[in-house]
C-alpha cells in the first residue's frame, strides 16, 4: 500500500507518495472516457519533495507545467514521463529568474495560476515567481475567468 508523505488540502494538486521506497508525484489531470479525473506518477527525489512540501509557489508552477502534459495524454494514453521528469530540477531547484524563462518555452496553465491568486500583471509578463508570492491553496475559478473570460 502506498504511504502519502505530504499533501496541500487541495485534491488536486499532486501530491507525493511513497511506494517501495520510491516517492512519486501523483497528478490529477486530463480525463478518462467517462470524463472522470485521471491520475498519473512519476518519481522524484527527496530534494523534490523537499521543495514541493516548502514552497507552495513551486508546488502550483510544477502543477501549471504538468498539467497540459496530463491533457496531452488525453482520455487513454499514458503521461510522458520523460517530459515530467525533466520538469522537475528547472522547476523545483532553480533560482527565481531561471524558472521564469523556463515558462517562455514550455506549455503551461495560466488559468490554474489565476484561479490560486497569481497576480495578473505578472502572470504576463512571465514573471511566475512574483506573481504566486501571495498564492492560496484554495482555487477560486472566478478569478480566473475574471482575467481570461469562460
Amino acid at each position: 500500500m502506498d504511504e502519502i508523505v505530504f499533501s496541500r488540502e487541495s485534491s488536486w494538486l499532486p501530491f507525493v507518495t511513497r511506494h517501495e521506497h520510491k516517492l512519486l508525484l501523483q497528478v490529477v489531470g486530463g480525463a478518462d472516457a467517462l470524463h472522470q479525473p485521471r491520475e498519473f506518477s512519476f518519481p522524484i527525489a527527496e530534494a523534490h519533495l523537499a521543495v514541493i512540501s516548502s514552497s507552495l509557489t513551486r508546488h502550483l508552477l510544477l502543477y501549471c507545467a504538468l498539467t497540459p502534459l496530463a491533457s496531452k495524454a488525453g482520455s487513454g494514453g499514458v503521461l510522458d514521463e520523460e517530459a515530467a521528469v525533466a520538469l522537475l530540477d528547472p522547476i523545483l531547484l532553480s533560482e527565481d529568474g531561471d524558472v521564469d524563462r523556463i515558462f517562455w518555452k514550455i506549455p503551461w496553465d495560466k488559468r490554474l495560476l489565476l484561479a490560486h491568486g497569481a497576480n495578473f500583471r505578472l502572470l504576463k509578463r512571465v514573471q511566475l515567481v512574483a506573481a504566486l508570492r501571495h498564492a492560496t491553496v484554495q482555487t477560486d475559478w472566478s478569478r480566473a475567468r475574471k482575467y481570461l473570460g469562460p
